[in-house]
């Protein structure tokens, strides 16, 4: 019998980290063996459209102005205990159930902690045996990620496997991934061997989907007269800072929302960006430097220091100047090679610890049980109809 498994992902647009992660898993399970069908579900699209469409401006709205109260809420939660109920949980455990009604997934991965505790807080009340799987998508081991009834954690670095030991979880239950990422950025080969003795230096700026990079025409003025550097900036969704910046500088290239940043990292000798999570580890499978641009959310505070600990990178910080004088130091130096160097050090142990093959597992075993249970219930409905017989014979 050929069981054709059915996995949703679950995730949020909280900025782009948490999407992107999920379109990674997808793409690396549908190019594998496994035989399984993968639906991505943006939850609060799913529950609301409109829902989803406030709550996604509110966080852009807090991020952007408000990242004292966001980092405040973080702190307070970030080591509270470990089963956290969800907010309006009888709300969403309501459209969960619809949900699970509908869709019928054999296996749930989770990119978002909100939906981690709505998939617990359902298998909590129902019993329910649905494999959940967590990942992590920044270099945190904050407490909202932990859910009671996940089965699985993928999560960024050893470090964050040690809070989540110290917290309670199983080891088992832990699985030192590192933050999964495009297939682009896996499969394509270096262009070139970058070497820091390179007249040229290709800077590449990023803000993520947010466009969250500075604004201080000061920190493009010093970019624009670094000596032998041509710079890339991609602005995302920040079009105020394109309108603002393009064609304005002789050395400075500007890109709005590229679909293809694998291309632009690929030949970057230095990536300068704020330290997504995501955008970390797409920076690592490129084998460039990070220069992690004044961290101020506290999960990218946390991401800066994994690259800082790791020395893949730095953490440049400061007002424009500041940050000027300290990227100028790192190119006109070996640092650059220093960080190749530890970089292809942690892509090697990425690919000794593949996430597809902990799910493989996880699948196989979900579709042997599967396996079973239609068996059983082939079996029962034979002996039904053995009944069903007799009865009509004596009948």
């Amino acid at each position: 019998m050929v069981i054709k498994m059915k996995i949703n992902i679950l995730t949020g647009k909280f900025g782009m980290g948490h999407f992107t992660a999920a379109m990674a898993i997808k793409q690396q399970i549908d190019a594998s063996s496994l035989d399984a069908d993968v639906e991505i579900v943006d939850w609060f699209s799913y529950v609301s459209p409109m829902i989803a469409e406030k709550y996604y401006k509110f966080f852009s709205l807090l991020v952007r102005k408000g990242n004292r109260l966001y980092n405040t809420r973080y702190r307070f939660l970030e080591n509270r205990k470990m089963e956290q109920k969800p907010e309006l949980s009888h709300y969403f455990g309501w459209h969960f159930k619809r949900f699970m009604e509908e869709k019928g997934p054999d296996v749930i991965i989770s990119t978002l902690p909100f939906c981690s505790q709505i998939v617990s807080m359902y298998k909590e009340k129902t019993g329910s045996d649905l494999p959940l799987i967590t990942c992590v998508t920044d270099i945190t081991g904050h407490s909202e990620w932990i859910s009671k009834n996940t089965d699985l954690y993928l999560v960024g670095s050893a470090s964050v496997k040690d809070k989540f030991i110290r917290k309670g979880v199983l080891p088992e239950k832990i699985h030192e991934t590192g933050i999964p990422v495009r297939m682009e950025f896996m499969k394509k080969a270096i262009s070139k061997e970058k070497s820091s003795d390179l007249k040229t230096k290709r800077i590449l700026v990023m803000g993520g989907g947010l466009g969250l990079i500075p604004e201080d025409s000061d920190f493009y003025n010093g970019l624009n007269s670094l000596p032998g550097a041509e710079v890339t900036l991609i602005s995302g969704n920040n079009h105020k800072l394109y309108h603002q910046l393009s064609g304005q500088y002789k050395h400075i290239r500007v890109l709005g929302f590229v679909p293809n940043v694998y291309d632009y990292m690929q030949k970057a000798d230095v990536v300068i960006t704020k330290p997504g999570g995501i955008t970390t580890f797409e920076a690592i499978y490129s084998e460039v430097p990070i220069l992690a641009l004044n961290p101020f959310l506290q999960q990218e505070i946390y991401n800066a220091q994994y690259i800082k600990e790791m020395n893949i990178g730095a953490i440049v910080s400061g007002n424009s100047r500041a940050c000027l004088n300290h990227i100028t130091k790192i190119l006109d130096c070996e640092h650059l090679d220093n960080y190749r160097y530890s970089i292809r050090r942690v892509k090697h142990d990425l690919y000794q610890n593949s996430m597809i093959h902990i799910l493989e597992e996880v699948i196989n075993d979900r579709k042997h049980t599967k396996g079973m249970d239609a068996f059983s219930k082939y079996n029962q409905m034979k002996e039904d109809s053995v009944i069903d017989e007799k009865i009509s014979f004596n009948f």
